[in-house]
């Protein structure tokens, strides 16, 4: 906030120089600008008289002066504002005031320390300050700080005595490292560990209070902020107030960590003239003495470039980018890595190299040469077996013991059948062995495992997968489905020794329904040709026994199949209009129970009913009849005297003619009785609706009106409800529909400015360009050009001065018009929104290449052409002279 302030004093002090530029008026866009950024204006002249200063009295100029004592203001008014609020992550930057002193400003920014902006890095180390895995804790948080923890000047420990002697107070490190308890006495606590000051403060207390062991409870209540300044290849280089009950590893996490060129194990911790190096792997192994590093105030950690940076790759846990130490070997590599895997070939890691601007390969064997030293880019390989040989055999199919067997020597097929143990059914006359080659190929190999099978003392190699048949897979099975009018529709598997009939495959299902017919359809397809049908009509009271075979598909149809539904329609003035079952038991009374009755607009003496005429074989005729019932659905008369419902019936119940139920519309914001009310005169219009609000209120803003129309969905309306204030009869004054919403704002007296295309992020930053918008006060109805020029600086180079367009409030909008030469740009009206696009890319014109030769031209025929003309056109003109 204090930057744009600071913007708008150096705008003032440069409006003097810039004689070709509109005088800015500094006093009201400062308060503009106050009001947007919901800073309280009141108290900041409030503050200001109380220093004798009149800020609406004062020039431009004099702001200018006052320029020291107003930011003074306005910092302590923000700084009581953010103590009052919830405690936030905050980042503190130190500038140079440029004033050439070598004075300093501290401008404090609210930021959120988050690592989701931040990508996965590929260092090793990297991702402990990214994926949030450490924590940064903020001043004035009721932090359990570690028992390490060293007390600082401005900490609070909260004390609780439970025993004899309950009491409760807080003690506080002071300036001189002292805490002083209740009764006045003194301790020194500064620099003392937690676990440390417990033991001393429970002696201490035991003089003046009695408990037992348990009954005390002291813990940090309120940690100091420290200011600790970050620098070099951070993601965020500043200065940050943090807790000081933060590590050096904390505080790194608020700065985002190293950046890809930062290192890890060089981190400089400088606490005045000591200087602790930090390095991340250490942490990573043992992260307790790293951790006690906590702030202090003033601290600073420099992250220096990182040093030497190998890529690691092939069959490590953890292949990765990894930072060295000169004095480390290619097994820490391995180490930091997490170990070779299981099928590595440590014994020829290659590393490849740059050197004088080639590339080489060295060999590396880890057991040989375990302290070989890597240099910067190197590329680090360790190979692995992709394919390593099985040193196993398996058995698949009809064993009891299926899957993989340890290789042994002299191992034979007969063995490898015993260990496995075949299941009954399996077959022993044949069986099959893929045997790997050396090719990489497999060969299949037929074998016999009958007792006494010289193919059962065939040697057994690695990799061998031996597949042993069952007699069922080489039976022809299938199933068999039921469907309809059962109680589960199943697909059920045939059975091997066949013998399914129908009554069977019925009571597998759980039996017929209750509405099942007597008609069944069974579909079979013949095993010797899958394309053929065969369709079978059955009775399930004649063909209980009937035999059934693989692949039949039983369909049991239901009663309701084999009849028409017959149904009665009832439609118009009734509560619940729709298509309803006919039964003879139906009457006209009970069909108009069914549907709820009359509605309030229902003629019951208009009732027409429709009806289909049938005859045999010859062409249906509809038939009208009129029916006038009373309102407990009794006929009272009808043109059919015996009238009983039939089926395919319509009934409609017709409206009373002239029947409408009330209409309403409704008027929101700045009427003197907003509400809803009733259309109750023909073609009630805009101007009626506001009359009968009680019009307008003094702060309404009649060119803002909109008007919603719920009707056809039809959403927001233009219209001009100014001008159909002034007059009614103008074609703006639109007649009002049922469910109309006319909405009259406030006066508002701001225009937005969208920069897009402008060059207002030349004069103004980033707190003040919100969502890429400036809000300015109204300043006259003068044209968008003016607006854009006088506070947006003006176009943007490729900016397309025709396409600036103005959004009035009630939804309107205005284009630039141009005539000649000239744009004609749109008036601007309080509340209004200006918008400039981007120039639109010209299409280059595409130069036609001739393929046939140019023509000769025949100059002297075009002389007598053009000579033709000319006097044909001359004769006109005297001809036209004469007749006049």
């Amino acid at each position: 906030m204090i930057r744009v302030f600071l913007l708008f004093f150096t705008l003032l002090a440069l409006a003097p120089a810039a004689a070709q530029t509109p005088a800015i008026d500094g006093r009201a866009a400062l308060l503009t600008e106050l009001e947007t950024r919901n800073v309280d204006v009141a108290e900041l002249r409030r503050r200001l008289q109380t220093e004798g200063i009149e800020l609406d009295a004062l020039t431009n100029e004099q702001l200018v002066a006052a320029r020291p004592q107003i930011e003074g203001i306005i910092r302590e008014i923000q700084l009581e504002r953010e103590a009052a609020a919830p405690a936030p992550e905050v980042q503190v930057t130190t500038t140079e005031n440029g004033d050439g002193e070598g004075t300093k400003e501290t401008s404090v920014e609210i930021v959120e320390v988050t690592q989701e902006e931040l990508p996965e890095s590929a260092i090793y180390g990297h991702d402990i300050f990214r994926n949030k895995s450490l924590r940064v804790y903020q001043a004035g948080e009721n932090i359990t700080a570690p028992d390490n923890y060293p007390l600082q000047t401005g900490d609070e420990l909260a004390v609780t005595i439970f025993g004899a002697s309950q009491s409760n107070f807080l003690l506080t490190v002071g300036d001189d490292g002292f805490v002083t308890f209740p009764n006045g006495l003194k301790l020194t606590l500064e620099g003392v560990t937690i676990n440390q000051a417990k033991g001393l403060l429970e002696r201490r207390l035991r003089q003046f209070y009695t408990f037992q062991r348990g009954q005390l409870s002291i813990i940090v209540q309120r940690t100091r902020a420290v200011a600790v300044n970050i620098f070099g290849e951070v993601e965020s280089n500043g200065t940050y107030s943090l807790s000081s009950v933060n590590t050096a590893f904390n505080a790194l996490v608020a700065a985002g960590g190293p950046t890809e060129n930062g290192t890890v194990r060089n981190i400089q911790v400088i606490d005045g003239g000591n200087t602790t190096v930090i390095d991340v792997y250490d942490f990573l192994r043992n992260p307790q003495p790293s951790a006690e590093i906590f702030l202090r105030n003033g601290m600073t950690i420099f992250v220096p470039p990182s040093g030497i940076l190998v890529e690691l790759e092939g069959g490590v846990r953890r292949p990765l980018f990894y930072e060295m130490r000169p004095e480390e070997g290619i097994s820490d590599l391995i180490t930091f890595a997490g170990g070779a895997t299981a099928r590595a070939e440590t014994g020829a890691i290659r590393v490849t190299r740059y050197t004088n601007g080639t590339l080489k390969t060295i060999n590396v064997d880890l057991q040989q040469n375990p302290g070989f030293r890597l240099q910067d880019g190197d590329r680090v390989i360790v190979p692995q077996v992709e394919n390593p040989l099985d040193e196993f055999v398996s058995v698949e199919g009809a064993v009891l013991l299926e899957g993989r067997f340890a290789y042994e020597e002299n191992l034979t097929i007969g063995n490898l059948v015993e260990n496995a143990r075949l299941r009954p059914g399996a077959r022993r006359d044949v069986a099959f062995v893929y045997r790997a080659q050396d090719d990489g190929t497999f060969a299949l190999q037929k074998l016999n495992l009958s007792d006494g099978s010289p193919d059962l003392n065939i040697s057994v190699r690695k990799g061998d997968r031996l597949r042993i048949l069952t007699q069922a897979s080489f039976l022809d099975g299938g199933e068999v489905s039921i469907a309809g009018a059962v109680r589960a529709v199943d697909t059920i598997a045939y059975p091997i020794d066949g013998g399914l009939n129908l009554e069977e495959l019925i009571l597998l299902s759980g039996g017929l329904q209750r509405n099942a017919a007597d008609e069944v359809i069974v579909v079979r397809t013949p095993p010797e040709n899958r394309e053929e049908r065969q369709y079978l009509r059955l009775s399930l009271t004649e063909d209980q026994q009937f035999e059934l075979l693989p692949g039949d598909a039983v369909t049991v149809y239901s009663r309701e199949r084999f009849t028409d539904p017959f149904e009665v329609k009832l439609g118009g003035a009734v509560r619940d209009p729709g298509t309803y079952r006919y039964d003879p038991s139906l009457g006209l009374d009970d069909l108009f129970v069914l549907a709820g009755g009359f509605t309030p607009a229902a003629a019951l003496d208009k009732i027409d009913v429709f009806r289909l005429k049938t005859f045999d074989n010859e062409a249906t005729q509809t038939l009208t009849t009129t029916l006038v019932v009373d309102s407990t659905f009794n006929i009272l008369s009808s043109s059919d005297p015996d009238f009983i419902l039939q089926p395919y019936d319509v009934l409609v119940v017709r409206r009373i003619p002239g029947f409408e139920p009330i209409r309403t519309v409704e008027v929101q914001g700045q009427v003197q009785y907003p509400g809803e009310y009733a259309i109750d005169v023909a073609n009630m219009r805009l101007t009626d609706l506001i009359a009968k609000a009680g019009g307008i209120t003094p702060d309404a803003f009649p060119p803002g009106g909109t008007l919603f129309r719920r009707d056809a969905q039809i959403g927001l309306i233009v219209i001009q409800l100014d001008e159909a204030l002034s007059n009614s009869n103008i074609a703006s004054n639109i007649v009002l529909k049922d469910g109309d919403i006319l909405t009259v704002p406030r006066a508002r007296d701001l225009v937005r400015i969208n920069t897009q295309n402008t060059k207002a992020n030349s004069i103004y930053i980033d707190s003040l360009l919100r969502r890429d918008r400036i809000n300015i006060a109204y300043d006259g109805k003068k044209d968008a050009k003016w607006y854009v020029e006088n506070y947006a600086a003006g176009y943007a180079d490729d900016a397309w001065k025709r396409s600036t367009v103005v959004e009035y409030p009630n939804g309107e909008v205005k284009a630039t018009k141009r005539f000649l030469f000239f744009n004609n740009y749109p008036d601007i009206r309080p509340g209004s929104i200006i918008s400039v696009s981007e120039r639109p890319e010209r299409k280059k014109r595409e130069r036609r290449v001739r393929t046939e030769p140019r023509e000769k031209v025949d100059w002297g025929k075009f002389a007598r052409d053009t000579i033709a003309i000319a006097t044909s056109t001359i004769s006109l003109i005297l001809l036209v002279d004469r007749l006049d």
